[in-house]
């Protein structure tokens, strides 16, 4: 029935199907950018699908500025504009003062290496090529337990009700403003 194909792109039209499957089980071959940031006109893409659900839920602009810079990060990585740990692990290697290209890692340049992670995860030590425009604030001991956790804060689950229907309302201090200025 030709009626059925109506709205559906050719593409989508000749997608193998899975064994025995329909047109909701078809399945095609992607590379991580389309799978990330979508495919011709038949699949959006998971990071499209992410910001269209922070739209839909009027996600708040600080959580949005968040998500931002984390679907940013994702994207460059995905589309190859940043490189992968892997690659990253391997140019470290290969480009050691004692590496001989001869696939051996001395204890040396594995010492370097958990260095080198070391002082990226901690902030210390900048990786552009790695993490982008993403920085990593330091990490100093002097913080690590200024905060006890206390689990005899959470009282009763109308305690817990209410933290998430704190944060579930959060606003920022513009989205505040306007609603004054709006009468919202």
């Amino acid at each position: 029935d030709v009626s059925s194909w109506e709205g559906v792109s050719e593409k989508r039209r000749v997608a193998p199907n899975a064994s025995g499957g329909t047109e909701e089980n078809s399945y095609e071959e992607m590379t991580m950018a389309e799978i990330m940031t979508g495919k011709g006109d038949y699949f959006p893409g998971l990071i499209p699908l992410v910001y269209a659900y922070l739209d839909h839920i009027q996600c708040d602009s600080v959580t949005m500025d968040r998500m931002t810079t984390y679907l940013d990060f994702i994207e460059k990585r995905a589309t190859g504009q940043l490189q992968t740990p892997a690659t990253w692990v391997r140019n470290f290697i290969r480009n050691h003062e004692e590496y001989n290209f001869d696939s051996v890692v001395t204890d040396s340049i594995a010492y370097d290496l958990m260095v080198a992670c070391k002082e990226i995860g901690e902030g210390k030590r900048g990786a552009p090529e790695l993490l982008g425009d993403v920085v990593i604030k330091p990490i100093l001991a002097s913080d690590a337990y200024q905060t006890k956790l206390d689990s005899t804060r959470v009282v009763s689950n109308d305690h817990i009700r209410s933290l998430l229907q704190r944060y579930a309302t959060r606003k920022t201090k513009f989205d505040e403003t306007i609603a004054v200025e709006f009468q919202i």
